[in-house]
């Protein structure tokens, strides 16, 4: 590579800082301060939120989430720091069972024998081995004609509708132990959450979810004290086993018999811990993997995509579920990616916290603030993804590797500097 083209291929990876296919825009621009006009040809970083797609731009998305969720739990983004007092719980739901597949239990057994026998299609009902936990087997049937693709898919499709239902029940039940009326909690608290999607290995996805009690005005006012922990868990948990909906085929949308509610109001160190741990789910894809990044357009494209047997037939089931006149309006196709998915990965109240749309605002208000060029206004047209050199998106993804490395030592060294600070301070002095 010559250094014309070195620098060439420098400046376009730096200018889409660092995006692995970022976008080609072309048009012209107006120097604002000298009123000269020029023909440009500029690179806007793709903004994708999944890691297999774009490492660069997944990482600032999973920086977002992480202020995202941290704001509505610790403060911060125009929330109060106070925030952390009130009421929360952290809730994971999940699918019922549509079929036996291989799994671990708390002895790290998949399914042992015990009284099972073998399955109308002959298959045994039992499976003594001990998988590792990136076993591909784990979350696959044990009979694949004995799952319920179909029901699975629906359930799917039909999960945010049945969060949004409990969500709204929750808060009435709530009131109701106050004897209040769904307006007169409203004069009084709030219930706001944010809730985030996660896929099963089987293929079923499930929430987790943030609920927090507030006063009227939201995160910035305190709840009322009867307005505690326990009535929130008490009610959820009866809740849970009682709500339901419908599918778009008729059938019933229930949750699942496993459920996980924890409270940790005034704990800063778990509220640190669940950020994280939502940050890290919105990156990624249904399956992790680039199989399942994009909208399938054809059945083909299902049938030859390199993916796991399992995950393919609830693609197909998918499919071919959408084209069913009674499901036309679920959009299953354009969702066969996500088998039947059609929710948001992240979706909270609107006085949860702050918004991505507003980190976004905040963070290029920033840059105009520090751009020391001249300011300058254009009209663009799109002229196409990735970069004109095939050599440069390998370049991207290896400086975003080294920025990576480079900010992780340097948040190393000062932790350890803060540690050894610590330790010369010594224990503190006692005033007789």
């Amino acid at each position: 590579m010559d250094t014309k083209s070195a620098i060439q291929i420098w400046s376009e990876v730096v200018g889409a800082g660092f995006c692995a296919h970022p976008i080609r825009l072309k048009g012209e621009q107006l120097n604002l301060a000298t009123g000269e006009i020029r023909d440009v040809q500029v690179r806007v970083a793709c903004k994708d939120r999944r890691a297999v797609i774009c490492p660069s731009c997944s990482r600032l998305y999973k920086a977002d989430a992480f202020i995202l969720v941290g704001a509505g739990l610790m403060g911060g983004k125009g929330i109060d720091p106070d925030v952390i007092h009130h009421p929360r719980l952290f809730v994971s739901l999940t699918a019922p069972s549509f079929g036996s597949v291989h799994t671990l239990d708390a002895k790290g057994r998949c399914r042992p024998r015990g009284h099972a026998s073998h399955c109308v299609h002959h298959l045994p009902e039992w499976c003594n081995e001990r998988h590792e936990d990136d076993d591909p087997i784990l979350g696959t049937p044990l009979c694949p004609d004995c799952f319920d693709y179909e029901g699975a898919v629906l359930w799917n499709a039909a999960a945010s509708k049945l969060w949004n239902r409990t969500a709204v029940r929750l808060r009435e039940r709530v009131a109701a132990t106050e004897g209040l009326t769904a307006a007169q909690f409203r004069a009084v608290a709030r219930l706001s959450y944010l809730k985030v999607a996660e896929f099963q290995r089987r293929g079923l996805v499930h929430f987790h979810v943030v609920i927090r009690a507030d006063g009227p005005e939201g995160a910035n006012s305190a709840p009322p004290e009867w307005l505690s922990p326990e009535p929130l868990m008490l009610e959820l948990r009866k809740l849970l086993g009682e709500v339901e909906t419908r599918s778009g085929a008729g059938g019933v949308v229930r949750w699942g018999t496993q459920l996980d509610v924890t409270d940790f109001s005034g704990r800063d160190d778990e509220s640190r811990r669940i950020a994280s741990y939502v940050a890290k789910y919105a990156t990624k894809t249904t399956d992790g993997t680039l199989g399942f990044a994009r909208r399938f357009t054809t059945r083909s494209r299902i049938e030859r995509a390199k993916v796991d047997p399992h995950a393919r037939q609830m693609a197909l089931t998918a499919w071919d579920l959408g084209s069913r006149y009674e499901l036309e309006d679920l959009r299953l196709r354009e969702h066969a990616h996500t088998f039947g998915f059609t929710g948001q990965l992240i979706t909270k109240s609107r006085a949860f916290s702050t918004t991505f749309g507003d980190l976004r605002a905040a963070r290029a208000a920033f840059r105009v603030d520090v751009l020391e060029e001249d300011p300058t206004s254009g009209s663009y047209a799109y002229d196409g993804r990735g970069y004109l050199d095939p050599r440069a998106e390998d370049v991207a993804e290896r400086l975003h590797g080294m920025t990576v490395d480079l900010q992780r030592e340097a948040m190393q060294r000062r932790l350890a500097q803060q540690e050894e600070e610590r330790q010369t301070e010594g224990p503190p002095t006692v005033v007789q």
